[in-house]
């Protein structure tokens, strides 16, 4: 019986043999039953190519009295011990799988997997450097690992399970989860003696920062003297601004502050000369402004907040839905600052040419923010409800989005 799955698996993967690249999207692999190496040659057993976990998807080629010949999920082919091989997985482990490798987390059930980290690390969509790069990966993201190239500059397959769509990293920047403390101290271990192991480090510990949402402004002071002490700049960075921001969300005012603040607070929109309030917003003013009614709006997300309509202009989007008194209202849900609308806060009148630093001035202590995720874009509380989402670009005023929680 096992031969004959064995024929039937060769008939289904000699499109595969000559392939010195990853799976084709969408086929589906066989999955070993027990983890061990891959070896470059046949009958070779001292030449390992690789490790792979239990349930490690492969592609079956070619096999040979003590062994099967196969593709690995990052392209490799080689040779494996023979084992019972299976159609589906159940997440079990073998025996004595080395944590060396498939490290599963403290409650030893996870997938296997390392952390990222380098900062901007590219993920390519094949395993070479000339690639297109597809993302880049977080620092500290974790990613689930079948597969451990055993020699140099080796590439691990991170995508999709069936590589519909491919993603690929080199092992080498991948490791241990890693903490701002243990940063901190091999920062400080090379500050003033290696400039590109000081700046490695440095653009860790702002990362990490910006991520954990503490020790920033500590964070930030070091990476703005170690550019300094360098003569070096980096385009992609204002630190400047990026201090100032840290010195206002330190003095965040807290969630009941917040909520008094912002009922003293005006929120509304002014397009041509027409206020909008959020939460009564008329039919009547959508008419007025000569805007479209449609049933839905593509890429909405859903939230389990289901208006019952949509009025849109191209750069505005208005949902309504019924409140609690049985009347249809309306909300702001989207608005690009194109055409002289107004955002009012208070005393703010913001409009396109409204900057972002005058925004940190007055709000600052009222938003979140992460500079690493999401550059120049701010997030305030919509009660309990979701939240008010504000983006600057180029420095000036581009997007107002509300989000309703899940």
């Amino acid at each position: 019986m096992l031969r004959k799955v064995l024929l039937l698996c060769c008939i289904l993967y000699s499109c595969l043999v000559n392939r010195s690249m990853a799976q084709p999207a969408g086929e589906r692999p066989v999955y070993t039953s027990k983890w061990g190496y891959l070896y470059r040659e046949a009958g070779n057993n001292n030449d390992p190519l690789g490790v792979f976990i239990t349930e490690a998807p492969i592609y079956l080629l070619d096999s040979t009295n003590m062994q099967y010949k196969v593709q690995v999920s990052n392209g490799d082919i080689g040779f494996i011990d023979q084992q019972p091989l299976k159609k589906f997985m159940d997440g079990k482990k073998s025996a004595g799988e080395p944590a060396k490798y498939f490290y599963r987390g403290v409650e030893g059930y996870q997938c296997p997997h390392y952390y990222v980290q380098v900062a901007e690390l590219r993920v390519r969509k094949a395993p070479t450097t000339t690639s297109l790069a597809v993302r880049r990966a977080s620092l500290n993201e974790l990613l689930c690992i079948d597969y451990v190239p055993l020699y140099t500059d080796g590439w691990v397959y991170i995508g999709d399970h069936f590589h519909e769509n491919p993603e690929y990293v080199q092992l080498k920047f991948l490791g241990s989860v890693l903490t701002y403390d243990k940063v901190l101290k091999d920062y400080l271990a090379v500050k003033g003696m290696d400039q590109e192991k000081e700046l490695a480090q440095v653009g860790r510990l702002r990362e990490l920062a910006w991520r954990e949402s503490k020790n920033l402004k500590p964070a930030l002071s070091y990476w703005k003297e170690s550019y300094a002490a360098y003569g070096l700049e980096n385009p992609k960075v204002d630190i400047d601004f990026e201090l100032l921001v840290a010195s206002r969300l330190e003095k965040y005012i807290g969630y009941e502050a917040y909520e008094k603040k912002m009922k003293t607070l005006d929120f509304y929109f002014v397009w041509q000369g027409l206020s909008l309030v959020d939460g009564e917003i008329k039919d009547a003013q959508m008419n007025q402004l000569k805007m479209q009614r449609v049933a839905d709006i593509p890429d909405m997300p859903e939230c389990g907040w289901e208006p019952r309509y949509f009025y849109k202009a191209p750069n505005l989007i208005v949902a309504f839905e019924e409140n609690y008194k049985k009347k249809i209202v309306g909300t702001v849900y989207k608005l690009y600052f194109t055409d002289g609308e107004i955002l009012v806060i208070g005393n703010e009148r913001m409009d396109a040419n409204y900057t972002e630093r005058d925004f940190i001035d007055h709000f600052g202590d009222m938003v979140s923010a992460n500079m690493i995720e999401e550059p120049h874009v701010y997030r305030m509380q919509n009660g309990d409800a979701g939240q008010f989402i504000i983006t600057f670009k180029d420095g000036k005023l581009f997007r107002y989005e509300c989000m309703y929680y899940c």
